[in-house]
């Protein structure tokens, strides 16, 4: 397999669902993500993310996350007593939106994503991430 393209996805953190409306406003995509907010001896928070539920892309994910998303009552089932939603973000070129979103759900197999787990159709590539991801390796190749 010949990669043509390395891909660097930065992810911005994780974001609960009370203050969901902090992601940004650019184009990118999005993990959603079931987990728990537990607070530190040291009055800190920290969450803990429990399984990668859903991956999606939006030109604005911020609009596209807090308007009327078509799998949010999906996402809200797999909910148990004490679990919230987690959002987590990476900026993506417009047009490498969709062969990067097909390589992540390809390899990270969500939950509740139907589309793409079976299979991969577009060129092969390279995915390498830093910053706060969660249930998808940091360097993998599709194709």
């Amino acid at each position: 397999m010949k990669i043509r393209r390395t891909h660097n996805l930065e992810f911005k953190g994780f974001t609960r669902e009370a203050i969901k409306n902090t992601l940004p406003s650019e184009s990118g995509l999005y993990f959603v993500y079931r987990g728990t907010r537990n607070k530190g001896n040291d009055g800190k928070y920290t969450c803990s993310l429990k399984e990668l539920l859903y991956i999606g892309q939006a030109e604005d994910v911020n609009d596209r996350v807090n308007g009327t998303h078509e799998h949010y009552n999906d996402w809200c089932s797999y909910l148990k007593t004490g679990e919230m939603l987690y959002y987590s973000m990476c900026p993506v070129d417009s047009c490498f939106l969709d062969e990067i979103e097909a390589a992540c759900i390809y390899h990270a197999q969500p939950t509740v994503n139907i589309k793409g787990k079976d299979s991969y159709n577009h060129e092969p590539l390279r995915i390498k991430s830093s910053g706060n991801v969660d249930f998808i390796s940091t360097d993998f190749t599709v194709g």
